[in-house]
């Protein structure tokens, strides 16, 4: 009996404490509240949320306004980060590389790393950020920098099913391996019959109409919406609406 009410009480603790883990969900863009001042308009997605990876993530969109800077040049000190341009021109600085970046560009900013965004265009720029931790952060053995991904230089490879385009697949800080990619499914295809694979998946719409399975239910979103997937968690997409859908994939283990 003893044996018994220990592994009940461990059961109820486990289980108390997987109700506190982001579980699978969408997250539409549209129903976000936003915040605005004179340089940005800034809608939080996630905030310090936790998975099975990650001691905490927070997400959120930022319109950086024509003429004006996120902040002063600035890293992350033990946290790393991921932006990805959604539209507009943005003039970014990594570790002393400038560089001006377009629509589905992409950073990959390492912790400690000094980083500046400017937007000098005469148009707002559109951007994701991501900002985490995993909960077992790599040895610093190795020396990972960040990463500067440019839209115009990545190859389209056609498929069967429309295409995708690679960024990165590689270790970082906090994690053994990242990738990510940009995948095109055509219409009424799916991406993949229902899988299952043990790294964390965040899934963002560009553009189009989808339908995620994540488990036993189904959730559909459109252009800035998010999908996120768990651990071993059942899921494939399917493009629901009239021509392609675009988005990307990027996966943490």
């Amino acid at each position: 009996m003893k044996i018994l009410l220990t592994a009940l009480f461990c059961m109820s603790i486990n289980a108390a404490f997987s109700q506190n883990l982001l579980q699978g969900k969408v997250i539409h863009f549209d129903k976000l509240s936003k915040n605005e001042d004179e340089s940005r308009v800034f809608r939080q997605i996630l905030k310090n949320e936790q998975t099975d990876f990650m001691e905490k993530i927070s997400i959120h969109h930022s319109t950086l306004k024509p003429g004006h800077k996120l902040r002063p040049s600035h890293a992350q000190e033990i946290d790393e980060e991921l932006i990805i341009i959604q539209d507009g021109l943005l003039t970014v600085t990594i570790e002393g590389q400038t560089k001006e970046l377009g629509a589905g560009s992409v950073l990959l900013i390492m912790p400690k790393d000094m980083q500046q965004m400017n937007n000098l265009s005469n148009k707002d720029v559109n951007y994701f950020v991501l900002i985490y931790k995993s909960k077992s952060p790599r040895e610093k053995e190795e020396i990972v920098k960040s990463q500067i991904v440019d839209w115009t230089n990545l190859i389209f490879k056609p498929h069967d099913k429309g295409g995708r385009r690679d960024f990165f697949d590689r270790p970082t800080a906090m994690f053994n391996r990242v990738e990510m990619h940009v995948t095109t499914l055509n219409e009424g295809l799916n991406s993949h019959l229902p899988h299952k694979h043990i790294a964390e998946e965040m899934i963002l719409l560009v553009d189009g109409n989808a339908r995620m399975q994540i488990g036993e239910h189904f959730y559909e979103g459109s252009k800035g919406d998010l999908f996120f997937l768990p651990s071993n968690q059942l899921h494939n997409l399917t493009n629901i609406g009239k021509g392609p859908t675009t988005y990307f994939a990027f996966q943490f283990n």
